[in-house]
């Protein structure tokens, strides 16, 4: 559990909050006059034109009581930390980040849109805290962190990234971290392990470029079909998609035939820079570390095995330098896919 303590607001604070206050204030003012001002131009009598449909009326009142009500919420969270004077400062080490990608609606069907929102969390000491995008970008997992916050609002006042105790100060020197990066991995022999994961990498590359040109090349056999297949010309810019599909698969597998032909792997030596987790309410929740070779997907078990600082040995393909797997420090091979 993260250290808590309780502290008066400082100036800062408070500014920030009044801030904060005052936008909560300005935000509903300005929703009300954009709302009458667009039915002034599109009903020019508001009264006749929805006074006799009772229906449209309540729903309208029971919008406008929710919309107000969350507001009024936020207003009175702010204005109580402001007239009790006091914050939480939680002090800890950053054991995790997640990021929780919700989409709502549709870009299909009725022609509804998509609304995409992300939201930030920091885990310290593995408690959960939500935090804005600044915070959650300014520090890496492992750092040590002070972060003020106002406990009814939630809302984080300061982040700061201080030393690690003396105790845990153990960072390799930069001339042993440049002499690890720059140690040459001699080129391995595939095993049977890799044979299989270099198929998988295969199939799951011809699923998705199938996926995305399926649509596009279903409209040209039913215009086909149809008679119509003069009209397709008009539609020529839409063929650019599984063109593009087509080449990018023709592609992929000449790397496939070629990478099982060569018979070897090439290793990349790596430190891990970051960690982070990425939930979803339309895709499968993904594990990421960050590496100074790039960006990985892991499974959840090779996630919580690494620490920030590792070094790792990644596992490429020799043509299209795809990831195949890692070699951890203590020499278990783990396959990315």
């Amino acid at each position: 559990m993260p250290l808590k303590e309780k502290l008066p607001l400082e100036p800062a604070d408070i500014k920030k909050l009044r801030r904060q206050l005052f936008a909560m204030l300005v935000f509903p003012v300005a929703v009300i006059g954009m709302f009458l001002l667009f039915i002034s131009f599109v009903f020019k009598d508001f009264k006749n034109s929805f006074a006799g449909d009772a229906i449209v009326l309540y729903v309208f009142i029971g919008f406008c009581l929710f919309f107000f009500g969350i507001i009024a919420y936020m207003i009175g969270t702010t204005a109580i930390d402001l007239r009790r004077g006091i914050k939480h400062r939680i002090s800890g080490k950053i054991t995790d980040k997640r990021l929780n990608v919700q989409t709502t609606g549709s870009g299909s069907g009725s022609g509804g849109k998509a609304r995409t929102t992300r939201h930030y969390y920091l885990y310290v000491d593995d408690e959960e805290f939500s935090v804005d995008y600044r915070e959650y970008t300014k520090v890496k997992v492992g750092m040590h962190v002070v972060m003020d916050r106002a406990p009814k609002s939630k809302k984080t006042l300061s982040l700061e990234t201080i030393p690690r105790p003396d105790a845990e100060m153990v960072p390799a020197p930069n001339s042993e971290r440049q002499r690890f990066l720059e140690k040459r991995i001699p080129h391995t022999r595939y095993s049977q392990k890799d044979i299989e994961a270099l198929k998988r990498i295969w199939y799951a590359t011809l699923k998705r470029r199938l996926y995305v040109a399926a649509p596009f090349v279903s409209v040209g056999i039913l215009l086909w079909m149809s008679g119509l297949w003069g009209f397709a010309v008009f539609l020529f810019p839409l063929w650019v998609v599984p063109l593009y599909q087509g080449y990018k698969l023709f592609r992929s597998h000449g790397n496939y035939r070629r990478d099982t032909l060569s018979a070897h792997k090439k290793g990349v030596a790596a430190l891990v820079e970051d960690k982070l987790t990425i939930t979803s309410n339309r895709r499968t929740n993904a594990n990421r570390i960050r590496t100074t070779a790039g960006t990985l997907v892991v499974n959840t078990v090779l996630y919580d095995k690494l620490s920030v600082g590792d070094g790792i040995t990644i596992f490429k393909t020799q043509f299209g330098d795809v990831p195949l797997s890692l070699l951890t420090m203590d020499q278990e091979e783990c396959y990315l896919v």
